[in-house]
C-alpha cells in the first residue's frame, strides 16, 4: 500500500515539474518576444551592414524635439520585406518617431488629404510629416540603380530618411540655383546631391534666378559663353555675397566674357587637358586622380581615406596679383608626373617633349571679403564636368560624391555634412591606380611563384643530402 502511494506522489511530482518547465519555456517565449519588440536585438549579418545606420543618423534622431510622423501607404505584410526592417529599425531611433501602415484603397480620406496639401500620393509611397513641413518618396528612391536605371545597385534609405528628418523640422532652408541658357548640362546626381542636403533647387536664366537671391549659383559646364549683361548680374550677385560653383570642361571654344569674369575673381582656364603618368584609373591616363591641397574643403579626407577621379580634366591657374581682398587657393592639382596637351587633337597619349609639364591645378577656389552686411563671397571652379557624373557620384568607391558634399558646405558655409553613401548589393570591385594594378600583377605573377621556386629548390637539396 504505502509503495503503491510512492508511485502516485512520484507520479505527480513529475506531472508537476513538466507542467512548471512547460509553463518557464511559455513564459521565457513571451518576455523574448517583447525584448524583440522593445529592443532591436536582431543582427545584421549582410556584408554591407545593410540594416545598420550611421552615427550621423543616430545622432540626428536623438536629437529630435518635435514628434516626426512616418505612415507608409500599403498593408505592412504586403509591404517590402527590406523595407520594412529598415523602417522598423530608424522607427527604433527615437521616441518621438512613430511607424504606422495604412492601406490606401481602405483609407482613402487620408491620401486625399494629403492630395490636398498638394502631396500625391501612390501605393507604396512614404511620408514624413513634422513639426514644419512634409516630405514622400517612393519605393524607388529608397534604392540607387545603374546608369541606365536598370539594376538596383544598392540601398539609399538611410539618406532618404536621414536628409529628411532634417528638412521636416529645419525652419531654414537654403536654395541652389542652376543657371540655363548656355548648354549647362547638369546630371541627376548632381541635382540629387543638393536635394538630399535638404536645397531647395531652380533652375532658368540668371536674370531670373538671380532676383531669388540664392545660397549657391551652380553653372554647371557650359558650352556657349556668357552675355554682357549676364556677366554683370553675375557680378552684382558675387559682390553682395553670393557664393558660386563652376563647372568646367576641355574646349577649343573661347568664353571670354566668363573667362573675364573668373579673371577678375583671380582664376585663370587654362588650355591644357591634363593626362597622369601613374594617378589614374580605368586604364585611361585622362582620367585623373587628383590630390588633395590643403584647404578646409579636404579637412574631411584626412580620416576618410578615399580618392575620387576628374575625367577630362582642364587646367586652371591663378592671377599673379588677385588683389589683397581676395584668397585664392588650391583645392585639387594633378601629380608632379602629370603633363598637359593643347588643342584637344593629338596622336599620341604619352608625354611629348612639348607638353607641359605638370603639376596642375584642377580644382580652385576664391575667396573675397566684403564689406556691409556681407561678409564674403566664395567661389569654386572646377576643370571637369565629369566629375559630377551619375557613374562616378553613384560609385561608393570614389569619394566623389563626399568632396561635392564639402565644396557645398564650405561654399554656404556649414559643417554637418549630411552625405550617406548607398550601401552596395553586392561589392564593388577593387578600383586600383595604374602603379597599384601593376604592384599587385608582379606580385602575383613574379613575387609569389619566385618564392615557392625558392623554397622548392631549399627542399629538393636537402633530400638529396640525405
Amino acid at each position: 500500500m504505502m509503495n503503491k502511494i510512492l508511485q502516485i506522489f512520484r507520479l505527480r511530482e513529475r506531472q508537476i515539474f513538466i507542467i512548471l518547465l512547460i509553463l518557464v519555456v511559455i513564459l521565457i517565449n513571451l518576455i523574448s518576444h517583447r525584448a524583440v519588440d522593445l529592443y532591436p536585438l536582431k543582427l545584421d549579418l549582410t556584408e554591407n551592414a545593410l540594416y545598420e545606420f550611421s552615427q550621423t543618423t543616430v545622432d540626428m534622431a536623438a536629437s529630435l524635439t518635435n514628434p516626426v510622423r512616418m505612415v507608409v501607404f500599403s498593408k505592412e505584410d504586403d509591404y517590402v520585406v527590406m523595407l520594412r526592417e529598415v523602417l522598423k529599425r530608424f522607427a527604433a531611433l527615437s521616441p518621438l518617431i512613430s511607424l504606422e501602415y495604412v492601406d490606401p484603397y481602405e483609407n482613402p480620406v487620408l491620401v486625399d488629404y494629403y492630395a490636398s496639401r498638394g502631396i500625391q500620393l501612390k501605393p507604396d509611397d512614404i511620408v514624413l510629416e513634422g513639426a514644419l513641413r512634409t516630405r514622400s518618396f517612393s519605393v524607388k528612391d529608397m534604392y540607387s540603380f545603374d546608369a541606365g536605371q536598370t539594376q538596383v545597385t544598392g540601398l539609399n534609405a538611410e539618406q532618404q530618411l536621414t536628409s529628411s528628418l532634417s528638412f521636416i523640422n529645419d525652419p531654414i532652408i537654403p536654395v541652389a540655383a542652376f543657371s540655363d541658357g548656355h548648354n549647362e548640362r547638369p546630371s541627376e546626381s548632381l541635382t540629387a546631391l543638393f536635394q538630399n542636403n535638404n536645397y531647395d533647387l531652380l533652375r532658368g536664366s540668371l536674370s531670373s534666378i538671380l532676383q531669388e537671391d540664392p545660397d549657391i549659383l551652380v553653372v554647371a559646364a557650359p558650352s556657349r559663353d556668357f552675355l554682357v549683361h549676364e556677366v554683370e548680374l553675375l557680378t552684382d550677385y558675387m559682390n553682395s555675397g553670393g557664393n558660386a560653383l563652376i563647372f568646367l570642361e576641355p574646349s577649343s571654344l573661347s568664353m571670354p566674357h566668363l573667362e573675364g569674369f573668373l579673371t577678375e575673381w583671380g582664376i585663370v582656364p587654362g588650355e591644357e587637358l591634363v593626362f597622369e603618368k601613374e594617378a589614374y584609373t580605368g586604364g585611361n591616363p585622362v582620367n585623373v586622380v587628383p590630390m588633395y591641397a590643403p584647404h578646409k574643403i579636404n579637412s574631411y579626407f584626412l580620416d576618410a581615406r578615399v580618392f575620387l577621379t576628374m575625367p577630362s580634366s582642364r587646367s586652371l591657374y591663378s592671377v599673379s596679383h588677385p588683389g589683397s581682398a581676395i584668397d585664392v587657393r588650391d583645392v585639387l592639382t594633378s601629380t608632379p608626373f602629370s603633363y598637359g596637351k593643347k588643342g584637344y587633337q593629338f596622336s599620341d597619349l604619352l608625354k611629348e617633349d612639348s607638353d607641359p609639364a605638370g603639376p596642375f591645378t584642377l580644382v580652385m577656389s576664391s575667396e573675397k571679403e566684403l564689406s556691409g552686411e556681407a561678409a564674403r563671397a566664395r567661389l569654386v571652379v572646377a576643370g571637369s564636368r565629369n566629375i559630377y557624373g551619375d557613374d562616378l557620384l553613384g560609385f561608393s568607391s570614389y569619394g566623389n560624391a563626399e568632396f561635392l558634399v564639402q565644396t557645398i558646405n564650405w561654399l554656404n558655409e556649414k559643417d554637418v555634412s549630411l552625405y550617406i553613401p548607398p550601401k552596395k548589393m553586392q561589392s564593388d570591385p577593387l578600383n586600383l591606380q595604374s602603379r597599384q594594378a601593376l604592384l599587385l600583377a608582379l606580385i602575383v605573377t613574379a613575387y609569389i611563384p619566385m618564392v615557392f621556386l625558392v623554397w622548392g629548390i631549399t627542399v629538393f637539396f636537402k633530400r638529396k643530402r640525405l
